[in-house]
């Protein structure tokens, strides 16, 4: 009784948190069970959207996943079966890390359709259907620091008193210009990572050469400038020079650097950075740290964005378990977004053409009756469904009582739109849409249809 009169987004937490996590715990194990068997789990999902929303009980599941934000279990388990594979491949001392599906296995479940399909079959499917067969994550080092041998990693920031939006470029320039003359004896190397939509890239720039680099789209921009120091070291292990300064203009990779003991799940490259930081310290390598401002016209940090915008050049580099869980989560929401974008029927998808959270309202009962107008199924336009009754009638058109008709459509209540919304033509997407008319409910009470949402 309590939980009725709750907010929607409290409401949805607790039910994550402790219903939907349990539906879904063991899903990489229970996923093999039949579809028909797999359905009896989501009228408990649909029932919970129902409540947590306030939608009437006659409201379309599709409409329920777009309007809560929460999608179908299916893609769910796909998901979350992804993220249990990409796992076991950045885990070198998984039992299953090297499993391979036979051919033998192939042909069984070829020859017989009653056949269960196992886990990785199961997940075959799945990356043949997002393209990522031939793609693999990185693998978690071996081997991590004891704590008495954790590096430590200080890096210079001579602009640390400044910021940045107060200050001038041509006193960051200067700036530069004198932390270059005190490092004079320091081989200077600028590493620049970029990402946009679909390309993610990084570049080096030494003294008489630079190396750009393509990544995956999957990668974060955060892996292209730890690949980028990466690839510097890298390099620099094979010069016979011994004094180098690398410059960036990632701070978060610095301080991930810097503060690699103070985190529990650490980025595997982070992890190779810092180990080979320490192996070519062993070799009497000099090597600095520095931060840098972006686009402050420092000119080897300009040089290395640019060329890692330009970057063409594919690797064949993998892709860490934190971003691939990102991309993975990614592909799936563009997948359900392309299964809502044919339901132009439904109702909801007028109002909400795109699959993405909105606010809900402060007060619960506004923002149930808004759920069911945007829904399209309200007590009075579906209730008959359930007490096998007719569908109501207007009087006036002659034609099935809706939503939409009565919102924009009767001219019986022209006069009340006039007033309420200074237009007879009224769009429903903009009475409906992510945030309503602010005279919505009062148009709704003068026609005296509010009560019978």
């Amino acid at each position: 009784m309590i939980l009725s009169y709750q907010h929607r987004v409290s409401m949805l937490k607790i039910y994550r948190a402790t219903v939907l996590s349990k539906l879904e715990y063991g899903c990489t194990i229970y996923g093999s069970a039949r579809k028909s068997v797999l359905q009896k789990l989501d009228p408990v999902h649909h029932i919970a959207l129902r409540l947590c929303s306030g939608a009437f009980r006659t409201s379309p599941v599709k409409s329920l996943y777009v309007d809560c934000y929460e999608p179908a279990l299916e893609l769910k388990r796909q998901m979350l079966s992804l993220h249990y594979y990409f796992r076991i491949q950045s885990n070198t001392n998984h039992p299953f890390h090297d499993f391979k599906l036979r051919p033998f296995l192939l042909r069984l479940q070829d020859a017989r359709k009653s056949f269960i399909p196992v886990f990785f079959t199961r997940v075959h499917d799945i990356l043949s259907d997002f393209n990522l067969l031939y793609l693999h994550v990185t693998p978690q080092p071996k081997t991590t620091f004891p704590p008495w041998g954790i590096p430590v990693v200080q890096f210079l920031n001579p602009f640390q008193t400044f910021i940045k939006s107060d200050t001038a470029d041509i006193i960051y320039q200067q700036i530069f210009i004198e932390h270059r003359q005190e490092y004079d004896d320091f081989i200077a190397i600028y590493t620049d990572g970029s990402k946009s939509a679909d390309h993610v890239s990084f570049a080096v720039v030494f003294p008489n050469t630079t190396f750009s680099v393509k990544l995956h789209s999957s990668c974060s921009v955060f892996t292209a400038e730890i690949a980028a120091v990466l690839l510097a070291l890298e390099k620099i292990s094979d010069c016979l020079e011994r004094k180098f300064i690398i410059y960036t203009d990632s701070l978060s990779v610095l301080e991930s650097l810097k503060s690699f003991y103070m985190h529990s799940h650490h980025h595997p490259l982070v992890l190779n950075v810092l180990h080979l930081l320490n192996k070519l310290a062993s070799r009497d390598f000099n090597i600095l740290l520095c931060w840098v401002p972006s686009h402050v016209g420092i000119v080897g940090n300009e040089k290395a964005d640019k060329a890692a915008k330009l970057a063409t050049a594919p690797t064949n580099s993998s892709t860490p378990l934190t971003d691939f869980k990102k991309y993975t989560k990614l592909l799936i929401y563009t997948k359900w977004q392309r299964q809502w974008d044919t339901e132009t029927d439904n109702k909801l998808h007028s109002v909400k053409p795109h699959v993405q959270p909105w606010p809900s309202l402060t007060t619960r009962k506004a923002d149930t009756l808004l759920t069911r107008l945007r829904v399209g199924h309200t007590r009075y336009t579906h209730r008959h469904l359930l007490f096998g009754e007719q569908t109501p009638m207007c009087s006036q058109c002659s034609c099935s009582m809706s939503v939409k008709h009565i919102l924009s459509e009767c001219p019986t209540f022209n006069s009340q739109r006039l007033k309420f919304f200074k237009t007879n033509s009224v769009d429903v997407s903009l009475l409906l849409g992510k945030t309503p008319h602010v005279n919505l409910f009062a148009f709704l009470r003068s026609i005296g249809f509010y009560p019978h949402i």
